[in-house]
C-alpha cells in the first residue's frame, strides 16, 4: 500500500501582504524625494495638512517677494492666467517671518489680478 503526500497549501493572502509592503516602502521613499520650491523661506508650520508642496506654487519671502520655481516674478498676470484656465486657485507659501499686512496686500493683487481663489499653505509638523 503506498501512503499518499499530503501537499500543504500555501495561503495566497501571504503574497498580498508582501506586495502591499513592498508599495508602501515605495511610496515612503518616492515622497521623500519631493523637494522645497526653495531654501530662501521657512514655511508655516501647522498639523493635520492633506498632503505635500505642489509643484505650481508660489513662495513669499518675509520680504514680500513673489517666487515661482526659486525665481523671482515680474508680472503675476501669467500665474493668474494659468491658475484660472486649468481651474485651479493660486497656493501660496508664505515664509514664517512674513508680516500679514503684506501677505494680505499680496492676496488683494493676485485677486485683482484675476486670481478667483488663493489657497495659503503651510509646513505640516507632523503632529
Amino acid at each position: 500500500m503506498k501512503r499518499s503526500k499530503r501537499r500543504t497549501r500555501r495561503d495566497p493572502v501571504v503574497s498580498l501582504i508582501n506586495i502591499v509592503f513592498l508599495i508602501l516602502i515605495f511610496f515612503m521613499v518616492a515622497g521623500t524625494l519631493a523637494r522645497a520650491p526653495t531654501d530662501a523661506i521657512s514655511f508655516v508650520q501647522t498639523s493635520s495638512n492633506d498632503c505635500c508642496v505642489p509643484p505650481d506654487a508660489l513662495a513669499i519671502t518675509r520680504e514680500g517677494a513673489l517666487l515661482k520655481d526659486g525665481v523671482p516674478l515680474q508680472r503675476l498676470d501669467a500665474v493668474v492666467a494659468a491658475a484660472t484656465h486649468a481651474g485651479e486657485p493660486v497656493r501660496l507659501l508664505p515664509d514664517r517671518d512674513l508680516p500679514a499686512r503684506i501677505l494680505l496686500s499680496r492676496v488683494s493683487e493676485l485677486r485683482a489680478a484675476g486670481a478667483g481663489a488663493v489657497v495659503i499653505l503651510t509646513e505640516d509638523t507632523g503632529e
